[in-house]
């Protein structure tokens, strides 16, 4: 079968190989692969920027139909259509694997980077991993079921939300995009920043259903907050952007008591205001990957149209066109860029 690979540490080091089927083991299933969608992690995995553990195939946001089941697989069958998590392989014993919070465990490798992912025809997981995919749900929506579950994960788990509230989210990319629609489920009043590469996707915001938009490079967003919302300060931030700048500026400009939460990874020292965290008792919570009932809920959340997937779907390509895939996906001319193994 045809699969992408990262096949060395450093920048680069990518190719489409032909490599053997894999087969399921015990407990474990084999999935046809019809959607899988670019992450920022295989794009910092191709600059050489993200932990991978090559040779191994990337990918790991995506859904598919299973074409076959290993030894002790129950409750699932050929033809069912699914979804899956992605900590393939975790200690199962340690705290966090039995309180749910596998993603923590210390020997966890996930697929994608740590065991081979979904880049490829198809690929094995095992059955724990699995989630149902609806029939009402077509394969393109379903593919963004992992990003929704990190966005279900911050805004459901970590944060105390009122109706009342100023929810600020900075970084407008697919997560981004995804926590505003959740903060507007909760009744908040949602403003999404970027910057002017990022107009296009400030225009989607409002076509969600966010309240406001603002590009940081072309207007003051304390002054916005002043003379358009006429709010003395942020309730609550989601910075989506794992940048010094949106740090620093939510520290700056969240009310006392506020809370700001981590989704956004980034590998570099900051500079930051931290007394702020002291002056104003403020909360800051990091927030990292998903558990079980965050893909149920995202699920349910596709299902009923009440979080829009597809509409972050901007470009699709074959496998054999990987390398124009990751160059829409890494300048940021596209939202979410999928990639199709059977076309």
């Amino acid at each position: 079968m045809k699969a992408l690979l990262k096949v060395k540490d450093g920048p680069g080091n990518i190719t489409l190989q032909d490599v053997k089927e894999p087969v399921p083991g015990p407990g474990e299933v084999k999935i046809k692969v019809e959607a899988a969608g670019i992450c920022g992690t295989d794009i910092k995995i191709r600059q050489g920027h993200a932990w991978s553990n090559p040779p191994v195939i990337l990918g790991h946001e995506f859904c598919g139909t299973i074409v076959a089941v290993g030894d002790t697989v129950k409750h699932w069958s050929v033809n069912d259509r699914v979804v899956s998590e992605t900590a393939q392989v975790i200690c199962g014993h340690c705290k966090y694997c039995r309180t749910g919070s596998y993603l923590m465990c210390k020997d966890r490798l996930s697929i994608g980077y740590g065991v081979n992912g979904a880049f490829a025809e198809y690929c094995v997981v095992r059955q724990d991993l699995l989630h149902r995919l609806s029939d009402t749900i077509d394969f393109n929506s379903g593919s963004l079921c992992e990003p929704l579950a990190v966005a279900v994960h911050a805004v459901y788990k970590k944060a105390d939300l009122s109706p009342t509230d100023l929810a600020v989210v900075f970084g407008p990319g697919p997560i981004g995009l995804l926590t505003a629609q959740l903060l507007k489920s909760f009744g908040a009043t949602v403003l999404v920043c970027g910057l002017s590469a990022d107009n296009d996707r400030l225009r989607l915001a409002k076509e969600l259903g966010i309240d406001f938009t603002i590009n940081l490079e072309t207007e003051d967003l304390e002054m916005f907050l002043k003379d358009v919302l006429h709010c003395p300060g942020i309730d609550i931030v989601f910075d989506c952007s794992g940048t010094n700048a949106a740090i620093s500026k939510s520290l700056e400009l969240l009310k006392k008591k506020g809370t700001l939460v981590q989704i956004g990874l980034s590998n570099a020292p900051m500079m930051l205001e931290y007394g702020e965290i002291v002056n104003k008792e403020l909360s800051i919570l990091g927030s990292f990957g998903h558990s079980w009932i965050d893909w149920e809920r995202a699920l349910a959340l596709i299902a009923s149209g009440k979080v829009l997937t597809k509409p972050l779907i901007t470009h699709e390509f074959p496998l054999s066109q990987w390398e124009k895939a990751f160059v829409v996906a890494e300048n940021g001319t596209g939202i979410k860029v999928l990639i199709h193994p059977h076309l």
